[in-house]
C-alpha cells in the first residue's frame, strides 16, 4: 500500500511539472545587452591585443577573436593575454625600521637609573 502511494505522489508531481512547463520556451536565457561575440561598436572602437597572429578582444570576461567567418573564444585563458589584461604589480618594497645609533653618555660613570644596576 506504500509503494502504491509513493508512485501515486511521484505521478502527481511530474504530471503537474509537465503542465507547468507547457508554452516556456527553452532555451539559454542572456541578460539584456547580452551577445555571443562583441558588437560591432565594441569592435570599432576597442584596440585588439594580437595573440596566436590574430586580434583578440577581452568582451563579457572571455577573449574572443575570428576563426575564420565566425566568431570563437578561449575557454581558459591563455597567459599572455591574461597578462595583458591583468598589469603586474609593482614591485613591493620592504621598509625597514631606522637604525638608532648609540650615542655615548657624558659624564661617564654608573649609569642607568638611581637605584638599580651596581653593586653595594
Amino acid at each position: 500500500m506504500k509503494t502504491m502511494t509513493m508512485l501515486r505522489l511521484a505521478l502527481t508531481l511530474a504530471g503537474g511539472i509537465l503542465i507547468a512547463g507547457c508554452g516556456v520556451e527553452v532555451g539559454p536565457e542572456y541578460p539584456v545587452g547580452y551577445y555571443d561575440y562583441p558588437p560591432d561598436g565594441y569592435i570599432a572602437t576597442t584596440e585588439p591585443v594580437y595573440f596566436e597572429g590574430r586580434p583578440a578582444y577581452w568582451y563579457g570576461n572571455r577573449w574572443y577573436y575570428r576563426d575564420g567567418g565566425r566568431w570563437s573564444y578561449y575557454h581558459s585563458e591563455p597567459r599572455e593575454l591574461y597578462g595583458r589584461r591583468v598589469p603586474a604589480a609593482p614591485p613591493q618594497r620592504v621598509y625597514e625600521a631606522p637604525r638608532v645609533r648609540a650615542t655615548p653618555r657624558v659624564g661617564g660613570g654608573g649609569g642607568g637609573r638611581a637605584g638599580h644596576g651596581g653593586h653595594r
